[in-house]
């Protein structure tokens, strides 16, 4: 295997973790919980902005732990992106410095692996990188 093949194999990787990743935060509530007591009862709200607004959404009792627990998983998950695409980007300056790759086509493999769904890239990685792979270097 030459080295730009295993390069462009490692970008493929990278893209393929950071788009499971995405999907995964895309399905986690974001936001914190706030409790606010009113008439001696405690009542618990998730909150989140969008653009200038503070949205806020009633969270039952019943319900808070898990709430709770799905939003520490995002925010876990948020700071695993952060690393990843550092890692992503690494990646992608050392295709495009060996020359055989050109951002449109790591643009287009990008596209390609968002279209995938969250199982189909846990189920067919391997088979979705070698395709790739063969595309990108054609």
């Amino acid at each position: 295997m030459k080295k730009s093949e295993r390069q462009v194999e490692v970008l493929l990787e990278s893209l393929i973790e950071v788009s499971e990743i995405e999907k995964v935060i895309e399905s986690l509530p974001r936001g914190y919980i706030s409790n606010k007591v009113i008439s001696g009862h405690k009542y618990y709200y998730r909150q989140w902005r969008e653009g200038e607004k503070i949205i806020s959404s009633y969270v039952p009792e019943s319900y808070l732990n898990v709430v709770r627990q799905k939003i520490a998983i995002r925010k876990q998950n948020e700071e695993l992106l952060k690393i990843l695409k550092k890692d992503y980007r690494k990646a992608e300056r050392q295709v495009l410095k060996l020359g055989e790759v050109s951002e449109e086509d790591i643009a287009s493999a990008k596209a390609k692996i968002n279209s995938y769904s969250e199982d189909d890239l846990a189920a067919n990685r391997a088979q979705i990188v070698k395709e790739l792979s063969a595309e990108l270097l054609k």
